[in-house]
Order: C-alpha cells, then sequence, then structure tokens
C-alpha cells in the first residue's frame, strides 16, 4: 500500500515536468502526459528504494518559494546582458559562494534540505549548484555565481 501510495504521488509532479515541456496543448499530448507518466511514477518508487533514499521534507522550507520567481526574473535580466554579450567580448566570469545548510537532527531530514536547496539554488540562471557535502553537520553546497543581487535566495535558505 504504501508503494502504491508513493507512486500516486510521483505521479503528478512527474505529469506536470512534461507538460512544461509542450508549447501548445493537444489532446494527444495530454492524454499521453496522463498515461505515460504513471509508469515513470512507478520507477521513480522503484529507483528511489533501490538505493535507498529517504527524505523527510519540512514544511518551514516552503519559505524558500516566494523569493523565487522574483529570483528567476531579476536573475534573467542580469544574465542576458552577459550571455548576449559574451561572444564578443569573450568575457568568462562568476565566483564561486559556499553555502551553509542549517543543521538537521537526521539524515532523511539532511538528504531533503540539500536536494531541495540544490533545485531552488541551481533554478535562477544566474547560479547553479557545482558541490554538495557529504551530509553531515553544517552541510555546504557549492554555488558558481554568474550574476546576483535581490532577492538572495541563498540567504533565505541559510537562515
Amino acid at each position: 500500500m504504501v508503494r502504491i501510495v508513493e507512486t500516486l504521488a510521483w505521479w503528478p509532479p512527474l505529469c506536470g515536468l512534461w507538460l512544461l515541456t509542450l508549447s501548445t496543448f493537444p489532446r494527444p499530448e495530454l492524454v499521453a502526459a496522463v498515461v505515460l507518466s504513471l509508469p515513470c511514477a512507478a520507477a521513480a518508487t522503484v529507483a528511489r528504494r533501490a538505493v535507498g533514499a529517504s527524505w523527510r521534507p519540512r514544511a518551514r522550507w516552503l519559505r524558500w518559494l516566494p523569493p523565487l520567481p522574483g529570483a528567476v526574473l531579476a536573475d534573467t535580466g542580469r544574465v542576458l546582458p552577459r550571455v548576449l554579450r559574451r561572444p564578443v567580448t569573450g568575457a568568462a566570469g562568476g565566483r564561486l559562494r559556499q553555502v551553509t545548510l542549517p543543521e538537521e537532527p537526521d539524515a532523511a531530514h539532511a538528504a531533503a534540505q540539500r536536494a531541495l536547496a540544490v533545485i531552488a539554488l541551481s533554478l535562477p540562471p544566474g547560479s547553479v549548484v557545482i558541490g554538495a557535502g557529504d551530509g553531515s553537520a553544517g552541510d555546504e553546497l557549492t554555488l558558481h555565481v554568474l550574476a546576483e543581487g535581490p532577492p538572495h535566495l541563498r540567504e533565505v535558505i541559510e537562515r
């Protein structure tokens, strides 16, 4: 029963991911997304169990969501001019930043925090996580930052 519930929990996000790849929504494509994301959800359940991964997210991490759209838009505005100038100037750039994750009491919470922080920090186009610690207390992520400014998502995650 637990595997069925987990598979059903994977199904909507995977279906949504499929739909995000579409520019139009013809009926056959919608049907394919709904039908074919179910076996993908089952495979995700089997794969998670095979590697022994365990995530236990916390509700307080939802506070990372409000600044995320603003960070994506702001970083797009900061990065796009650099990308357009790069072929002309050939200038590379960026710097490395460390993001220290708050300590979690157990491995399941720490793993969830680390994975969700990697996703959240890599979504804005001005940064990407290039390294993660081993999951120990005070775990650190290494972030390559091409452009930065408000909203400072890494500061929200470090709190």
